[in-house]
């Protein structure tokens, strides 16, 4: 963000504190990952408590942190700039130190106006308050390097009809996708495929494959794979058969070190003489 935006976001912030002793949450930056968006103590006075965004205020999902003392979340009203709301009935109860789930936003990343919570502090015998952080992901940040990683996908090659396992292609998926593609060319043969994870864990929600014959299998799975695990072994309709693509819809999970997963994807060879 350049050096005049930030001193106008700066003068705003001035002028709106003045005059609402509220201040705004500001979001300098867009790399990808969980920022915080801004924070509140609630106390036993208030039910409702609103945060402004400004800045780089575009995000996927956000999350609720409690701190001090524990609150009951009763909902959210997210506006977005379009003027659209999203409303969502939560009635939670968090602990100090706990986290609320991921709340997923519509329609994917979005620019936010404000978030505003309906709550209640939970009584405590120190008749603390609550301090509540808002946390918000960003994903879908980059357009050009979007663009880039949509052209570089080179095909899948497999040279070798040797009998056993060769790794099919490998994908590094971030939270900007939620579904990928290996087109396979060559010695695209087999019976099985296997799922490997690196690097963070994902979800890994289906996949379709695609033969070469022009018929289609799909495949739900909705199963987590931990960084350094594998996924179990997934038979191929009719045996050993003749791949044209694999497309595999996946979500990274939140609240890692890196925000990037590397997933590579295997198949078995079994029968191959007979070709």
């Amino acid at each position: 963000m350049k050096k005049g935006i930030k001193l106008a976001i700066l003068a705003m912030i001035g002028s709106m504190s003045f005059a609402t002793a509220q201040t705004p949450a500001v979001v300098l930056s867009d790399k990808a990952g969980w920022h915080k968006i801004g924070e509140r103590t609630v106390d036993f006075k208030k039910d409702r408590d609103e945060v402004m965004v400004v800045g780089a205020d575009r995000f996927s999902a956000l999350q609720f942190k409690v701190r001090e003392a524990g609150i009951n979340l009763a909902s959210i009203e997210v506006y977005y700039e379009s003027g659209e709301k999203q409303d969502l009935a939560l009635q939670t109860k968090l602990k100090a130190g706990d986290d609320s789930r991921v709340i997923d936003l519509n329609g994917g990343e979005r620019n936010l106006k404000k978030v505003v919570f309906v709550y209640s502090t939970l009584s405590n015998m120190k008749d603390e308050k609550g301090h509540v952080e808002i946390w918000g992901l960003k994903t879908n940040l980059d357009e050009k390097a979007k663009s880039e990683a949509s052209t570089m996908q080179t095909p899948s090659l497999i040279v070798s009809d040797k009998k056993g396992w060769h790794k099919i292609g490998s994908r590094s998926v971030d939270f900007v996708k939620d579904h990928d593609e290996l087109v396979v060319v060559g010695a695209d043969r087999f019976s099985s495929i296997q799922f490997r994870v690196s690097d963070a864990s994902i979800q890994l929600i289906s996949l379709e494959v695609y033969y070469e014959s022009g018929d289609k299998q799909d495949i739900a799975v909705n199963s987590p794979i931990i960084a350094g695990a594998e996924s179990k072994i997934i038979s191929l309709n009719g045996g050993e058969r003749d791949l044209k693509k694999i497309v595999f819809e996946y979500k990274t999970v939140p609240n890692q070190t890196a925000d990037k997963a590397t997933v590579e994807v295997w198949g078995l060879k079994t029968n191959l003489v007979t070709r």
